[in-house]
């Protein structure tokens, strides 16, 4: 059995073998649109909520910020200092060039989660987490404790995520139910089709890490986070369940949650 450092190291390689994949994918085209100063990623759930938060002025940090293309539309939309954090390499070196030709101020560090200590505590009034972090965090406590931790007194945790329901269905048409939604070992996959581009494989061996809807609520209420909005989607955000949408009988394919730290 691999250990909690095993997991995230094994991850790392992975991303750094994605990270290729995405720059001649999309990123190469993404470096010229970035420059509009109306350049935005947010789709019409993320508008109405962060419309809610008010983000002008506001310091924000994302974990798990990938290459930062949803960092600088946060920035964009007018907050105050942003901060982000990812394990990957080539997508903080990535998100460099995407920052460079956004001009825009924005930090980021090439850091594993869990080795942050207290260097980032109490300063940021927001902590944005977007589509597919969690399934690659395999202590989801030590995680949202560290959100909590970052935040400032009243700071708002704002999760936009996949519905953990989704591990349950197959991948082709989702008409067949083939995990356990409460299964706690790790997913292992291999030569898997990358989620950008399906006709590009990654070779490079990655673990998943199911975390159901209860662990997540759950542990937002142990970390003194007061949940004061959630809400469930049958869209998919995910690239990876589309086909779900058009089922007969739709399951939740996403959900978004506030929480104030108290």
């Amino acid at each position: 059995m691999k250990n909690r450092e095993d997991y995230t190291e094994t991850n790392r390689v992975m991303w750094n073998e994605t990270a290729a994949i995405h720059q001649s994918n999309y990123v190469n085209d993404l470096l010229k649109r970035i420059k509009a100063p109306d350049y935005c990623t947010f789709d019409a759930v993320e508008q109405r909520l962060f419309a809610q938060i008010d983000l002008s002025g506001k310091a924000v940090v994302q974990p798990s910020c990938n290459n930062a293309r949803e960092l600088i539309s946060v920035k964009k939309a007018g907050a105050g200092r942003c901060l982000g954090l990812d394990i990957s390499d080539a997508f903080i070196a990535q998100g460099k060039q995407l920052v460079h030709a956004a001009d825009v101020d924005i930090e980021l560090v090439r850091t594993n989660l869990y080795d942050i200590k207290d260097e980032y505590n109490g300063q940021f009034d927001v902590v944005y987490v977007t589509v597919g972090a969690l399934g690659w965090l395999p202590d989801l406590s030590d995680y949202i404790g560290l959100l909590s931790r970052m935040l400032k007194p009243d700071g708002q945790l704002f999760m936009y995520e996949m519905h953990p329901v989704m591990i349950m269905f197959e991948t082709e048409s989702g008409s067949t139910v083939v995990n356990d939604y409460f299964q706690r070992t790790a997913y292992r996959e291999e030569d898997d089709a990358d989620y950008m581009d399906p006709d590009a494989k990654i070779e490079s061996p990655s673990y998943w890490f199911q975390h159901t809807l209860g662990d997540i609520l759950g542990q937002c209420i142990d970390h003194g986070l007061n949940i004061n909005h959630f809400e469930e989607y049958r869209h998919d955000i995910s690239n990876v369940g589309a086909h779900l949408e058009q089922s007969e009988h739709c399951p939740p394919l996403c959900f978004s949650l506030i929480a104030k730290k108290a």
